[in-house]
């Protein structure tokens, strides 16, 4: 969700005046003109990292491997839940972030109210930490939701929406100092763009495991799409990204947090397994596709963020 302050803010808070429940809206600023689908940027790779931060191309710890399973028949496959007992599991908490990076002089106060400074970033994640939350990936949620499978006493789900720079900056220094994982909803029309992420860096987030996730192509609202729109949307991102990564892509986020019954089947038809949206009801028949997310608003220090956590979820 595009949140840079150069860029006008009308038409996005048209578009959030309609989302109830939403804190300030799912992004402050507005996305990006919309390009030719046909069309690649040119323009130059985003900068070098700031100092202490990651380069890309270092490889993961290796994964812990467990002892194999004894020789067997194997057992059958688990049974996927149906729709009301994935609704009634629902209580996870995710929690939905967007640029990290200081103020400037330009921003404006709902710009604001989604750019969270670096220190009260690190603040936030300090407090989940100490107050012995878990951060899990996208896949234990599915796990948990479909089959039941156990979680920790204290779990959360952090996620980043729109690609911008100091998520992986000053996000992700934080997230590897306490070993936390997020997801990252990118959106692909910015890749190596100054300021947003660059193609190589969204490969280092998916190497020091990161999920990383589509948020469409330019962030056009999947409640506006016509027949033309859902490839260059749905499709094209999950390519792009299962590209640089070498991992398919199976989440995806609603720019603005808005979705609507028509999108569910291109999304089933897109491959996706599971979606997510902001402070809506979750849909009784689809909640996988209707996973709900709170916004992280930059106001909040850890404490305030701690105590949302619970009454939200």
């Amino acid at each position: 969700m595009v949140c840079e302050p150069a860029e006008p803010t009308i038409r996005r808070r048209h578009l959030l005046a309609g989302a109830a429940g939403l804190v300030v809206g799912a992004c402050g600023g507005h996305p990006p003109a919309r390009s030719s689908p046909g069309r690649r940027s040119g323009s130059p790779p985003a900068g070098t990292p700031s100092a202490g931060t990651p380069k890309a191309g270092t490889s993961p710890t290796p994964p812990v491997t467990g002892t194999p399973p004894p020789a067997g028949p194997r057992p059958p496959p688990a049974t996927v839940a149906p729709a009301p007992v994935v609704l009634a599991r629902s209580h996870v908490p995710v929690l939905c972030f967007h640029q990290v990076r200081d103020w400037a002089a330009g921003d404006s106060p709902s710009a604001r109210a989604i750019i969270t400074p670096p220190q009260r970033f690190a603040a936030e994640i300090d407090a989940l930490a100490r107050a012995g939350y878990t951060t899990i990936s996208p896949d234990r949620l599915l796990a948990h939701l479909q089959y039941g499978t156990r979680l920790p006493a204290r779990p959360v789900m952090l996620s980043f929406d729109d690609a911008s720079e100091g998520q992986y900056t000053h996000a992700l220094p934080v997230l590897l100092r306490h070993r936390f994982t997020a997801t990252f909803f990118v959106m692909t029309v910015v890749l190596d763009k100054p300021r947003w992420l660059g193609r190589a860096q969204v490969r280092d987030l998916h190497r020091r495991g990161m999920t990383i996730a589509a948020h469409t192509w330019d962030h056009h609202p999947v409640t506006r799409y016509s027949r033309a729109d859902w490839p260059i949307q749905l499709v094209r991102p999950a390519r792009e990204l299962a590209q640089l990564t070498g991992s398919p892509v199976r989440l995806f986020a609603y720019p603005y947090g808005l979705w609507n019954q028509a999108a569910l089947p291109h999304l089933r038809a897109a491959g996706y397994e599971a979606a997510f949206q902001l402070a809506q009801r979750q849909d009784s028949r689809a909640p996988l596709l209707t996973i709900r997310r709170v916004i992280a608003a930059s106001g909040w220090d850890g404490p305030a963020l701690l105590r949302h956590l619970q009454a939200d979820f």
